[in-house]
């Protein structure tokens, strides 16, 4: 699951803005938490750590350019995109590695551009590749792209954000190549990518519509992994 975050201090910009970034997600079928800040403090001391940041420029307690500086300093990874009234100012976010700008009120067009490059951003920040060879040929996926692997009747299963697909191979092997941080054992059938998980119950974690068990060895480690994926452990 995405985590993204819209910080604004006028109701009306940010309830416009999310209403944009809602319908971008839903129609993309990506999975996303959508919260809003309604100053550059709150966000600052939120503990979530955020995929996708939309940040006015001018707020009054703590403005976005002063926020954004803050914001790198624990989360160097997050797609900063700058929401404005006046252009000109923009240019600084140089400074901070912002992605982009949209000037106010945004627009959907203004919106699936700026979401778009920033999905981009995202699948291309893993530097894990994966060559599968299927019965169709090669396949070529991202680490990010892929949203759980389970072993199934000897083989194993990688479902993606692309489909799924059918391979030959170890689940201890797959493993070894994924950043611990944001994939890990739920059982010994099965490894998530924390990104895409939407709910954790007390046996079981959902990742779009599958149900995956969690096994009573894995759970304290998944549970760890969770919390410290959205923030905890700032």
């Amino acid at each position: 699951m995405l985590w993204v975050a819209i910080v604004d201090d006028n109701q009306g910009d940010s309830s416009h803005l999310n209403g944009h970034v809602d319908e971008y997600f839903k129609r993309n079928n990506i999975p996303a938490m959508i919260k809003i800040f309604r100053d550059g403090l709150d966000y600052i001391r939120a503990t979530e750590r955020y995929d996708i940041v939309f940040m006015d420029i001018r707020m009054e307690k703590l403005d976005g350019l002063d926020a954004a500086h803050l914001m790198r300093k624990i989360n160097k990874e997050a797609c900063l995109i700058f929401v404005t009234n006046m252009a000109q100012f923009a240019i600084k976010g140089y400074e901070v590695d912002a992605l982009d700008f949209i000037v106010k009120p945004a627009s959907m067009a203004s919106i699936n551009y700026v979401l778009d490059k920033a999905m981009k951003r995202l699948q291309e920040s893993s530097h894990t590749v994966f060559s599968l060879k299927t019965s169709e040929g090669l396949i070529s996926l991202s680490a990010n792209e892929i949203t759980y692997v389970e072993v199934f009747d000897h083989n194993l299963v990688y479902h993606t954000t692309k489909g799924d697909y059918t391979v030959r191979g170890r689940l201890s092997d797959v493993s070894e190549k994924l950043d611990e941080a944001r994939f890990v054992l739920c059982n010994r059938s099965f490894i998530v990518n924390l990104r895409y998980v939407s709910h954790v119950g007390s046996d079981y974690l959902m990742i779009g519509d599958s149900r995956i068990s969690i096994s009573k060895s894995h759970r304290k480690e998944l549970m760890q992994r969770f919390s410290s994926y959205l923030g905890d452990s700032l």
